[in-house]
């Protein structure tokens, strides 16, 4: 069903009012844009919607709360699971080969345990290869082409709900937590709508965000703890939904230096925020690889990329080594939440969600971090769903991270916004379906652009078409001035080293249009931000730079 007709009949079978602003889809509208026969797009073409609310201003550590909405909807008893608390919780740069569900069983004991019966998504997609962008999706259920969210100075606008607003009007009580850092899953973008709670801490000792505070750095976990504290604290007479978003595996990956280290990569790794060689200061956009026109100028390579390339093969182990500890150490985190859900008595009443907002390249197609290209080891993600009631499995279909908010909200008898991009995935679950999607995309990045050319990939298996700056493994295609186009067969090439663009153009013509039809039936413009000047200031420090005036 087109969108513009899911808004319609939504009023129709509507039981709660929000405001003009938001319309509800009735339950028995099946939401999956992507699965229509058209494949992305559907609807009427339409130009985008322009912005009308700018994101509230807010950064740096603290405490935001918000009003309960004064009157709860009862949801659907005949909901598969009725009454559950709900846990999200989003990882930053988590490979899926390296936790246990999909390959490596000795990095991520906890996390194991935590979401043991879980359903295994097998063919999860991110819907970008920067958090911001993959969380306002997640939060939303839209792709970054509906919310106008694909670059670090778009915010959310407030005609889009999110979440935990819906859940909120169906007694939800609603906590967000994470560290300080310019991740995006802060106020300044919105994305504290709907939650009672936001809690963002300093990042601790234990956390390679905080690694150079000094002291003991603990048993580890200390960034879950105030979502476990959150937990414990809520009476068990009022279902929850906590949010918490780690980054305890994220860049710089260390959080103590080594000095034994023959390669010099961990020094590179703890001192990454202090290295300047007088002309160029190290960034995680630029040792990941990110030396792209809107990414803070440089005049020389970034230290930390060119120490790791003068290591050569030794340096990228050691570089690889350091990812997987912070994996390793990430698991605590899952240690801290698990001791809080079992205290709390309710795990069989707790549908759990772990996913990455994205991955990591540590070196695949010479990218070391991410943010720059769209291949599998960013955007390929693990997520876990874990159900009170469903006995889990491997699912071979293909979803995207705009599912999350739709079968949350199907399991625990939620209505649905209207217009949303995502599909639920309880049809699968339940064994009804095989396919709620044929296609997803992946869209936006850190670096600005204004020539007016998406970057992003489209999905559908087998192929995956990528449309991204930094060209393709196995041979290049592009126009002058465009990003070059790569296509790959992820069954037969699933280290997408044989770029098929120029054998097979009509498969890159039909996933290009859908993606183009897509963005002109569904797109909208969010709102340019006037961000806090010091948060500004933080992102350029991190090397990423989106304002045309900084541009050399």
């Amino acid at each position: 069903m087109p969108p513009a007709l899911l808004a319609a009949g939504a009023l129709a079978a509507g039981s709660i009012v929000w405001g003009a602003w938001l319309l509800l889809r009735p339950a028995s509208v099946e939401p999956d844009v992507a699965a229509t026969s058209g494949g992305l797009a559907a609807g009427q073409p339409n130009e985008p919607t322009p912005a009308r609310a700018a994101a509230v201003q807010a950064r740096g550590s603290g405490t935001w709360d918000h009003d309960a909405p004064t009157k709860a909807e009862l949801a659907s008893a005949a909901a598969a699971c009725a009454g559950c608390d709900i846990v999200l919780v989003t990882v930053c740069s988590l490979r899926r080969d390296h936790t246990g569900a999909y390959r490596d069983e000795t990095l991520t004991p906890a996390l194991d345990k935590l979401t043991k019966g879980a359903f295994r998504m097998d063919q999860a997609w991110s819907a970008s290869n920067f958090t911001l962008a993959s969380l306002t999706a997640t939060l939303t259920g839209r792709f970054g082409s509906s919310t106008g969210v694909t670059g670090w100075d778009k915010g959310l606008v407030a005609d889009i709900p999110t979440m935990p607003e819906v859940l909120g009007y169906y007694g939800y009580r609603t906590g967000a937590f994470t560290t300080d850092a310019p991740s995006g899953f802060r106020p300044d973008y919105g994305l504290d709508r709907g939650f009672q709670r936001m809690e963002i801490i300093r990042p601790p000792r234990d956390n390679p965000d905080g690694r150079t505070q000094g002291g003991d750095p603990g048993p580890g976990g200390a960034a879950a703890k105030p979502a476990a504290a959150w937990i414990a604290d809520q009476p068990k007479d009022a279902p929850i939904f906590a949010m918490f978003h780690t980054r305890t595996a994220h860049y710089p990956f260390v959080i103590d230096d080594d000095p034994t280290d023959p390669t010099g990569v961990t020094h590179l790794l703890y001192a990454s925020d202090k290295l300047n060689t007088g002309k160029a200061q190290a960034m995680p956009g630029a040792a990941g690889g990110t030396q792209q026109r809107g990414v803070v100028a440089f005049y020389t390579q970034d230290p930390v990329q060119a120490g790791v390339r003068e290591a050569g093969e030794p340096g990228v182990a050691m570089w690889r080594q350091r990812y997987a500890e912070g994996v390793q150490r990430l698991d605590r985190d899952f240690a801290v939440l698990a001791e809080a859900l079992e205290a709390r008595g309710r795990l069989d009443k707790t549908i759990l969600i772990v996913m990455a907002d994205h991955g990591e390249s540590i070196d695949d197609h010479r990218e070391l971090l991410h943010g720059d290209a769209y291949y599998d080891g960013v955007v390929h993600i693990p997520m876990l769903v874990r159900v009170p009631g469903m006995k889990g499995r491997p699912i071979p279909s293909l979803v995207s991270q705009v599912d999350v908010l739709p079968t949350i909200l199907q399991l625990v008898g939620a209505v649905p916004p209207a217009g949303i991009d995502g599909a639920s995935m309880v049809p699968l679950f339940a064994g009804e379906s095989e396919t709620v999607r044929t296609t997803a995309i992946i869209e936006g990045g850190v670096v600005w652009h204004d020539d007016g050319v998406a970057r992003g990939a489209v999905i559908s298996p087998p192929y995956a078409l990528l449309r991204q700056d930094t060209g393709c493994d196995g041979g290049d295609l592009r126009k002058p001035g465009q990003p070059a186009t790569c296509l790959y067969d992820l069954v037969a090439d699933p280290n997408q080293t044989r770029n098929l663009a120029s054998q097979k153009p009509d498969i890159v013509a039909d996933l290009q249009g859908r993606w183009d039809k897509f963005r002109v039936a569904r797109g909208q413009d969010a709102k340019q931000l006037d961000l806090d000047p010091a948060y500004i200031e933080e992102l350029q420090k991190n090397g990423y730079d989106f304002r045309p005036e900084a541009m050399p």
